[in-house]
Order: structure tokens, then C-alpha cells, then sequence
């Protein structure tokens, strides 16, 4: 895992560097768009989130056939979105710290690294047109391997977020009022 993380450590940062200046924005820039109400959101199952999270993380990954411009303006904009709708949060359930890190924080731990790691995927074949140009040497089916690694640990990383949204956070959040 240590060698993984070390191989694509460049494309990690690169998609995380995306999500995080996406989601200051959000911050900074959360008046501009209307708290959204989460009422409609109650009885989405395990595998209502895990196909909506699961397809919005696959379009992120076939981005990468844009070179890194789409796969840049979707981590922006979902760091944006998570940013805008924490604050929104905030402002609207008070200072109640605690159900607002009970209704973000469960799932979160695993769907925002689900998403950086679908963003850096989505950057996969433009750091493989890199190397190729600097001269650095890769080994195809070790870059093979590694994008099967990345979508193989996505894909439990988006169903532990998809069964903590659905089944767990709720229960939380009730026991909270």
C-alpha cells in the first residue's frame, strides 16, 4: 500500500490540491447559493447512495480522457459543493457542533477520499503522458495495476460511505434529538 500511495503521490496531491481549493471556495463563497433543504434525502438506501456516489466517482475517473481539464473542474466543484453545504449546515442547525460532525463527519471519512482518489485517477493518463515526456521510466502494467488497486479500494471506500449515509448516520442523528 506504502509503494501504491508512493507511486502516485503526484496525482494524489495534484486531486487533493483540486478538492481542498474547491472547498475554501465553498467556504468563502457560500452566500451565492441558497441553503439546500436535506427533507427529501430521508429514505435513500444503501444502494441509492452507492450508485449515485459510485457513478459520479467512475464519470471523475473517465474524465482523465480530457487530460485533467474536466477531472480539475469536478474536484473544484465537489470540494465547492462540500464546502457551500458544511457552512450551510452551520447556519442552518446553529452552533450544534455536534449534530452537524454527526450528519458530515460518518460518511465523509470515506466518500471524500473516495473522491480524491477517483480525481487522481482522472489524472492518471495525463501524469502517464508526463513521464513519458520527461523520460521517466514506468512500467505499464505496474500504471495498470495501480488504476485496478485505486478502483478496487474506491469501491469499498464508496460503499462504507454509501451504508455509514444511509444506516448509520440516521440512527446517529436520531438519537441526537
Amino acid at each position: 500500500m506504502k509503494e501504491l500511495i508512493k507511486r502516485n503521490k503526484r496525482i494524489l496531491y495534484i486531486a487533493s490540491s483540486f478538492y481542498i481549493v474547491g472547498l475554501v471556495l465553498g467556504v468563502i463563497f457560500n452566500n451565492i447559493l441558497p441553503s439546500l433543504s436535506q427533507d427529501n434525502v430521508q429514505n435513500i438506501t444503501v444502494l441509492g447512495y452507492f450508485t449515485h456516489n459510485f457513478a459520479a466517482n467512475l464519470f471523475l475517473i473517465f474524465s482523465m480522457f480530457t487530460f485533467g481539464i474536466l477531472t480539475s473542474i469536478l474536484l473544484l466543484l465537489n470540494g465547492f459543493l462540500v464546502g457551500l453545504s458544511s457552512l450551510h449546515s452551520i447556519t442552518d442547525h446553529g452552533n450544534d457542533v455536534l449534530f452537524i460532525l454527526t450528519a458530515l463527519v460518518p460518511h465523509g471519512i470515506f466518500e471524500i477520499p473516495a473522491m480524491i482518489l477517483s480525481g487522481a485517477l482522472g489524472f492518471k493518463l495525463l501524469d502517464f503522458v508526463y513521464m513519458k515526456i520527461r523520460g521517466i521510466y514506468f512500467s505499464k502494467k505496474q500504471f495498470l495495476l495501480d488504476s485496478l488497486y485505486f478502483v478496487f479500494i474506491l469501491f469499498f471506500l464508496t460503499l462504507l460511505a454509501a451504508v455509514t449515509e444511509a444506516l448509520i448516520t440516521p440512527y446517529l442523528l436520531n438519537k441526537l434529538t
